[in-house]
């Protein structure tokens, strides 16, 4: 375990280094490197630590210590994996086509029919692109999670001053929306970019999460019209 740990660490590293030289926003990566793997890898090493006394004390503690530590490297792995696909898609900068393609995968992954619609008359800045994609690749897993549902779609529009856009589900809706931690991350996204996000339950089951950003730094240029399944 702590061979991957490593590995994953210098993995890391090596990405940041890659993202100096191509000059993809290194600071937002580093940030993302810190939010999500960093807190990550430092449960892990912690853990770790205390696994050699947990297996003399109680190894069945130590067993769940043990499975623990695993989720948590597999998701600082999936982390990795999308921490390398930003930088692909800045460098691409193809919007949109990224959000329907997020969702196609996800759907031929897991099955879960998940239609895409936009009507956005304008250009998004790459900026807004990333925290729709992010805040969209968390809902879909959490849907997949928690909600038990059988289908979702995902609506982007442009609307006055603001980009707006509703993830829907059809799942079985948990009252009062209790915020963990994938709820408050979104949050967190969605505010740092001057944004909103609201969550509530839709009749007669599941849940409609409301992302609302300004669009001062979209460009007018192109009217951009998707309807996709």
């Amino acid at each position: 375990m702590e061979y991957y740990t490593s590995y994953i660490i210098t993995f890391v590293l090596i990405l940041w280094l890659s993202a100096r030289e191509r000059t993809v926003k290194p600071r937002r990566i580093a940030a993302d490197i810190h939010d999500s793997i960093g807190h990550g890898l430092t449960s892990v090493i912690v853990q770790l630590q205390a696994l050699p006394y947990m297996v003399e004390a109680s190894p069945e503690e130590a067993g769940s210590a043990l499975r623990n530590v695993t989720e948590i490297a597999r998701s600082c792995l999936q982390d990795v994996r999308s921490v390398v696909h930003e930088m692909g898609l800045s460098l691409q900068n193809s919007g949109l086509h990224e959000l329907e393609k997020l969702i196609q995968n996800f759907s031929g992954q897991h099955g879960l029919p998940v239609s895409f619609a936009a009507d956005i008359h304008e250009k998004i800045a790459p900026d807004q692109i990333y925290v729709l994609y992010r805040i969209l690749q968390e809902a879909l897993t959490n849907i997949l999670r928690h909600a038990n549902a059988t289908s979702a779609s995902v609506n982007l529009t442009g609307h006055n001053e603001n980009i707006i856009m509703v993830i829907q589900d059809d799942g079985q809706a948990q009252t009062p929306v209790t915020p963990g931690f994938g709820l408050t991350t979104m949050k967190g996204r969605c505010e740092k970019a001057g944004g909103t996000l609201s969550i509530q339950p839709v009749q007669p089951h599941g849940l409609e999460l409301t992302v609302q950003l300004p669009r001062s730094a979209s460009t007018k240029n192109e009217v951009v019209n998707i309807d996709a399944t």
